[in-house]
């Protein structure tokens, strides 16, 4: 069904300057429109505290923010940090925020733990799970699963190092679970992962049975989001939306394209990977405001590259869908 267009792109925003605004339609069906009141949150994805040594303050500045605004929630989505008690002080800074929040698991939350351990450390009950909040429906999932010779096998300590093939699934209990609780409920609703269940290269291996799910649900489906590919990106496929949020902390560059000249000396012994990392100058996160009435705005950051950049060290371009950029794009998406 050919419900949603796009039709330009216009910046808005603190930082912003003439930068995409994705904008997309169709007619919302009258019987989930409730109430008129608009909801809003909060969403950060990939700050991985354990490379940044930053990370401390990117992550107070969205607290921040987010405590200035009048939210329903805040939500992480993935690689958030490891369950290590040195990374106390760091999930305090999340903590701070007493309205409800919401995590996702990131496949390198369990480099050094168990999956358990990693949802201990961060005290999160299930790793899947749906919630309500107003008139809106979430579903959070858990891809962080390896199918070696017909069995599901959850990431732990590191296992995920392994043939690319093998990883980045979604075990079919909670497949089964996902077209269970998108077809029960009457309200339009928004998908949360950490890998992405949309794109070619490093999306959910068994992708296709979500997205049939996706489609067969499509008029209450307002979007997907996911975090895990470092990128700003937006992609329409057969009704359904999949909205790319960009790391709020760095891309990550091959061996070639290292620098160690953007942090101080001993940042560099202390932080293994940090000639690896591409850093953005500010932190980036997005708001997003969703009306009862058919409208859902994302508001998101935009920055600068830490000099110097990935293409000032002669990476080319990377082809489409792939692109790395210091932004979050802003979109209004009409359901």
């Amino acid at each position: 069904m050919n419900r949603r267009n796009f039709v330009a792109q216009l910046g808005f925003g603190s930082m912003a300057t003439m930068i995409p605004t994705t904008v997309l339609s169709f007619s919302p069906k009258s019987s989930t429109i409730i109430s008129p009141k608009i909801l809003r949150f909060g969403i950060v994805a990939d700050v991985h505290k354990d490379l940044m040594p930053d990370a401390d303050e990117r992550l107070e500045k969205f607290i921040h923010e987010a405590k200035n605004k009048e939210l329903d929630f805040i939500i992480q989505l993935g690689d958030f940090c490891m369950a290590d008690k040195k990374n106390s002080k760091f999930l305090e800074i999340w903590e701070a925020y007493k309205s409800p929040k919401y995590h996702v698991l990131g496949n390198h939350d369990m480099d050094r733990h168990s999956k358990l351990r990693a949802m201990d450390f961060w005290k999160m009950s299930k790793p899947y799970y749906s919630f309500d909040s107003l008139d809106f429906h979430f579903i959070v999932l858990d891809a962080n699963f390896l199918y070696q010779d017909g069995k599901f096998i959850d990431y732990d300590n590191s296992n995920f190092y392994v043939d690319d093939k093998y990883r980045t699934y979604i075990n079919e209990e909670q497949i089964e679970w996902f077209k269970s609780d998108l077809d029960q409920t009457k309200l339009q609703t928004v998908v949360f992962s950490h890998q992405s269940l949309w794109h070619y290269q490093w999306g959910v291996k068994n992708r296709l049975s979500l997205q049939k799910i996706l489609e067969a649900n499509s008029e209450k489906v307002i979007c997907c989001m996911n975090g895990h590919n470092h990128i700003d990106f937006h992609h329409h496929q057969n009704g359904i939306d999949y909205i790319e949020i960009n790391s709020m902390s760095y891309q990550w560059m091959e061996d070639k394209y290292r620098n160690a000249n953007r942090f101080a000396e001993e940042l560099y012994k202390e932080y293994k990977w940090l000639p690896n990392l591409a850093p953005y100058k500010d932190p980036l996160y997005a708001f997003a405001e969703v009306d009862p009435q058919g409208v859902m705005k994302i508001e998101g950051v935009k920055s600068k590259w830490m000099t110097p950049s990935p293409y000032d060290l002669g990476m080319p371009k990377p082809v489409y869908g792939s692109e790395y950029s210091a932004e979050i794009s802003d979109y209004e998406l009409k359901f």
